[in-house]
């Protein structure tokens, strides 16, 4: 009878809800009692109306009831829950600060609550990959470098490229197809060291979402995938410091308050330092090579209800090598590839509190310079984009049945693409340096609605209308979105989504040139934009008892005016590069599976992904559909941390993955040239991409040993080995003729063998 009572209550609310009663909102920020650190993705909740929300990108919530008393919960993983037991008869602003569970098994176990366990089961949001940044920092990974980009490729769908490298292809898409934000600005280039390592240090990070379907209609401007990184904000109660010496780099972060429980920062920098070491035991500059990157923040807190911050990333990679002999032998390099963005940010809580803005400006500079010269011939290559922009984000919630979200983007784009190959005198060339200029601006407006529809039926539609212009050109698109998700049981459900994505800027390779001489190429009378369309459809699961998460889905997407550089393309001293450009179409679909546990004192994930990439350009392949470069048939993964006392912990990761297809030379001729006064070997190739290299698979291990605890001061070793079993992971094919001279055959070869790592992280 009870039961039957508060089901009718519960009834009463909800219709009260639609027929206009009056609703007040109690909102506020929820973050870390002992640093300040706003919390993003916590669960605040009504559990008498099974209604609530999760806090957004910068800790805000706000629920929207009739008048009435009602307990609100707050739960996030690794931390207590909170209740609080609120009377709603106006508008409360209620501030929630956390605190990190504090049992004895603290450093062992990773505790959380089931709710928050649910939150991928309960919400309309599919495709979307969430790691908490502590498992990031455990997963072994090349030269014992903490890498998000490279632990994301360890997810269902999402390959890898070359072995060991950060390119991200995901669903079939290119490695352009990816927008990347850092706190809101787009990072153009994410590897150092020719990508072997990305540019994000762990230790300035936050959160990270990578969405690779049914996308929100906040997002747009890429393809195939969104991956929103947020920047931590600073201690704010006390000054401490955290870092880590490695075998190639080291890294220190220092945050604290600049007015305590008001204005916070944090500095993180990173360098690698083989080029010191190296040169120490040489008097010639035998590794003329070195990175650096630096993440700054700082928050300031102007009232309850208004926050600013202004946050910044820089990084370089720094190349410059010369020569000189008594053969007259005159040679050099130098070089530079650089990012750097700023993000100004101010997020406002109305006094009705159902609405919040945050408002952005933002800068974003990619830029690389390479010149060299060897004897008499130089050469010069260059590029550069610049982007300045202006971002407006509203969050409305009428009642707690609605999360409404609307906002708009105008950024200006200058690219300045330029290759230059000469021979003589570099100087007279350096004119060319910064290319011609070509302009576009970029305009988006969006709406979007996560709308309850009954206790078990959800859905979340909207739309984009996105555009840019070019001269006398106006390119423009409807991106609409949409995602249902209906809830079989509390802990399990089926989602569906379908969402259309435009990219106004293309990334353009040659395999013929050694110099880095991709090119960010935007949209022009020639060149159209890119668009894609995709359908995925997913089941979804709590194991309440297991503490596991489960997910399996399937997706096809549609891939149009693709574009790549013609066969045979000739980019030296070639300005005009849309002569060089040829469109074409893709296909990609594949089945994705995923079990993640991220708590107890075993954690990690299992993926697997089955998926066909494909690609039609009328100019390649004499128009016959083909295999993508990074058609993989199978990936799967598996990553495991496991704590064995409280100083000892393992972490492991195994993967397999199907071979990469390529361009086999299967035969060749002899031909007499055209004056018959020599004879002409021409090679037969197959069809495009016809030919697979082998399966490959690897096991990476890291052991962490904790130091004692003082007061103030914590360290850990970490002993890593990457590719254990000294397996060369085939990256690349060499023609060898055979033993016996009857012919030739291919090789397959790999990039890196086992690679041991030491380093020793500290915190105070």
């Amino acid at each position: 009878m009870q039961r039957f009572k508060n089901s009718i209550l519960v009834l009463i609310q909800l219709l009260a809800l639609n027929l206009g009663a009056q609703n007040f909102t109690v909102s506020g920020y929820v973050s870390d009692q002992k640093d300040g650190e706003s919390l993003i993705g916590v669960t605040a909740s009504c559990p008498s109306l099974k209604k609530g929300s999760a806090t957004n990108g910068y800790g805000y919530y706000a629920l929207t009831f009739p008048a009435g008393t009602y307990e609100i919960v707050f739960n996030y993983l690794g931390y207590i829950s909170q209740k609080q037991t609120i009377l709603l008869d106006k508008n409360i602003a209620l501030n929630v600060k956390l605190i990190e569970n504090t049992n004895q098994l603290k450093e062992v176990v990773v505790t959380g609550s089931d709710s928050k366990g649910k939150q991928q089961v309960q919400s309309t949001e599919m495709a979307k990959l969430n790691i908490p940044i502590e498992l990031i920092r455990k997963v072994p990974t090349l030269f014992g470098e903490s890498d998000l980009i490279k632990v994301l490729q360890l997810m269902p769908g999402v390959k890898r490229g070359v072995e060991g490298t950060t390119g991200m292809y995901v669903r079939g898409g290119g490695n352009d197809e990816n927008l990347i934000l850092l706190d809101e600005a787009p990072v153009y280039n994410t590897g150092h060291l020719l990508g072997f390592f990305s540019v994000f240090n762990s230790n300035s990070i936050k959160d990270v979402s990578l969405y690779k379907g049914a996308f929100p209609s906040q997002y747009g401007g890429r393809l195939s995938s969104i991956l929103d990184i947020k920047m931590r904000e600073g201690n704010d109660k006390k000054f401490s410091a955290q870092g880590s010496i490695g075998i190639i780099a080291s890294n220190l972060t220092i945050e604290g308050p600049i007015l305590k429980d008001k204005c916070s920062f944090i500095i993180s920098g990173r360098r690698t330092y083989l080029d010191k070491v190296i040169n120490l035991f040489s008097k010639q500059n035998l590794f003329p090579y070195y990175f650096y990157d630096l993440n700054a923040k700082i928050n300031y807190k102007l009232t309850d209800r208004d926050r600013i911050y202004l946050s910044s990333y820089f990084g370089r990679d720094v190349l410059s090598a010369s020569s000189s002999g008594s053969d007259s032998l005159n040679a050099g390099i130098n070089s530079f590839v650089g990012n750097f963005t700023v993000t100004a940010r101010w997020n406002h809580a109305y006094k009705n509190s159902k609405l919040f803005h945050n408002i952005s400006l933002i800068q974003s500079n990619f830029k690389y310079d390479i010149s060299g010269k060897v004897l008499s011939n130089s050469v010069l290559v260059t590029s550069k984009i610049q982007d300045l922009g202006v971002k407006a984000d509203f969050q409305y919630k009428p009642t707690v049945l609605h999360d409404m979200k609307f906002g708009a983007l105008l950024i200006n784009h200058l690219f300045r693409p330029n290759v230059v190959s000469t021979q003589g005198d570099i100087s007279k060339f350096l004119a060319s340096r910064e290319g011609s200029k070509i302009y576009n601006q970029e305009v988006s407006l969006y709406g979007n609605d996560d709308y309850d529809i009954t206790t078990k039926l959800k859905i979340n539609y909207g739309l984009r209308l996105s555009s840019t212009f070019v001269t006398d050109k106006l390119y423009a698109g409807l991106e609409p979105r949409f995602a249902a998700k209906y809830k079989i049981s509390e802990n399990s459900s089926v989602k569906a989504g379908y969402a259309r994505m435009k990219q106004y800027l293309h990334l353009v390779s040659s395999s013929a040139i050694s110099l880095p001489t991709d090119l960010w190429y935007p949209v022009t009378k020639n060149v159209k934009p890119g668009s894609s369309d995709q359908l995925s459809a997913g089941y979804y699961r709590y194991l309440e008892k297991k503490k596991i998460n489960l997910s399996a889905e399937v997706y096809y997407k549609w891939l149009n005016s693709l574009i790549e550089y013609r066969e045979g393309a000739n980019l030296i001293l070639n300005d005009n590069y849309e002569s060089q450009l040829v469109t074409g179409k893709g296909r990609s679909y594949g089945f994705e599976l995923l079990l993640q546990k991220n708590e107890g004192k075993l954690s990690g994930w299992i993926s697997y992904t089955l998926a066909w990439s494909n690609r039609t350009f009328p100019e390649i392949n004499s128009g016959k559909t083909y295999y993508s470069k990074f058609d993989r048939r199978h990936d799967f993964a598996i990553v495991a941390n496991y704590t064995i006392t409280k100083r000892w912990s393992i972490s492991a990761d195994w993967v397999f993955s199907s071979g990469a297809p390529f361009t086999a030379r299967t035969s060749q001729y002899l031909m007499p040239n055209p004056t018959f006064t020599s004879i002409d070997i021409l090679p037969v190739y197959t069809s495009k991409n016809a030919i697979r290299l082998h399966a490959s698979h690897r096991l990476d291990i890291d052991i962490t040993y904790k130091s004692r605890i003082y007061s103030k001061y914590k360290g850990e070793w970490h002993f890593g080995a990457y590719n254990v079993y000294n397996r060369a992971q085939p990256s690349r094919i060499q023609i060898v003729q055979n033993t016996d001279n009857t012919g030739y055959h291919y090789e397959e070869r790999g990039i890196f063998g086992i690679i041991y790592s030491v380093a020793y992280n500290f915190q105070f």
